[in-house]
């Protein structure tokens, strides 16, 4: 007898093929939920503790959403994607910078106005690109820092004297009207397999490694060439024997956090032989920088860069009060976190 004038064969394949037909769905929606424990998980982990409290990546993003419409649906929705961006620089960035906002709400900053906040997202933006972005794309990009950029500058002088002005400026004048001819030795933030951010500790020791390195070359101990051999963790510049060439103060291929600590308080007179700076830390590596040269260009005058020496001296003043602050709070960022 076929197969077909059996009822109960019949019903069996009804059911077997109904059955096969659901797994597809059935897959998809345990996906989904395996994918929504994940991302609810990963938003409870603590990633700061300043003084008594912990922060969770929730709390950091909280604070990032109202200035990105778009960044809560793509984090949320993707823990793939969410324990990558937990994990990179740019969060370690924003982690640093919420830890900042906290300790000058306790110091009692009051926050400023939206005119002020774009205001400086649009300065801050000009500081770092070539391009004038409206102030809404580098806020999305950069909020908390801006913020806190904000109310340490609202609590600075609306005027400098003409005395400040020129101390700023003759502190530094190839910051304005020179290059620096360098060589530098850089190890990265990031893994460079992953690139992940690495771990506050891993920071600290490579900080502390390259100091000792800055005094064994500043002693004569060790030869430049054998430090950027065996240091350097940058190919390019490392195949060059670390050579990098001329540098200016508004040179955007290389991070504003960098330049603006290599530039400052160098005096009117140039050094005469080579000298080692650092460790600098940027916002993705870590540097020791051997200045080869400073070259002065053009007219020394002062009132052709007035205004950026006033910017130079309040962004100079708001990065040392900062400092101040934070050497008095006890904090951990808890980066990279184990997304499995």
């Amino acid at each position: 007898m076929a197969d077909t004038d059996c009822p109960a064969l019949t019903m069996l394949s009804t059911i077997l093929l109904t059955c096969f037909a659901a797994l597809p769905a059935q897959q998809a929606a345990t996906d989904a939920t395996t994918d929504s424990l994940e991302v609810a998980d990963l938003l409870q982990r603590k990633v700061l503790i300043q003084g008594d409290k912990s922060y969770r990546v929730q709390d950091i993003l909280n604070a990032l959403y109202p200035y990105d419409a778009s960044l809560q649906a793509s984090l949320e929705s993707n823990a793939e994607y969410l324990g990558f961006y937990i994990n990179s620089l740019r969060f370690f960035d924003h982690v640093r910078w919420f830890s900042n906002l906290l300790i000058l709400e306790e110091e009692g900053f009051p926050a400023v106005s939206r005119e002020a906040l774009e205001q400086e997202a649009l300065a801050w933006s000009a500081e770092r690109s070539e391009n004038s972005p409206s102030a809404n794309s580098t806020l999305a990009l950069a909020a908390l820092e801006i913020q806190a950029h904000a109310r340490l500058i609202a609590k600075q002088p609306k005027e400098f004297s003409n005395k400040e002005i020129r101390a700023h400026f003759n502190a530094s004048i190839p910051e304005f009207f020179g290059v620096l001819k360098t060589s530098w030795i850089r190890v990265p933030l990031f893994d460079l397999e992953t690139n992940a951010a690495i771990s506050q500790a891993q920071r600290a020791q490579i900080y502390e490694d390259l100091d000792k390195v800055g005094k064994a070359l500043s002693s004569g101990e060790l030869e430049w060439d054998q430090a950027v051999e065996a240091h350097s963790m940058d190919p390019t510049s490392k195949r060059n024997g670390g050579r990098v060439g001329y540098l200016k103060r508004q040179d955007i291929r290389y991070d504003e956090e960098f330049m603006r600590q290599l530039f400052s308080d160098f005096g009117i007179v140039a050094p005469e032989t080579a000298v080692v700076r650092g460790p600098i830390t940027g916002s993705r590596w870590v540097y020791l920088v051997r200045i080869e040269m400073v070259k002065t260009q053009g007219v020394v005058e002062m009132s052709l860069v007035r205004d950026r020496v006033i910017r130079s001296l309040r962004i100079y003043r708001l990065h040392a009060k900062m400092a101040e602050l934070a050497s008095t709070v006890t904090r951990s960022i808890l980066l990279p976190i184990t997304t499995q």
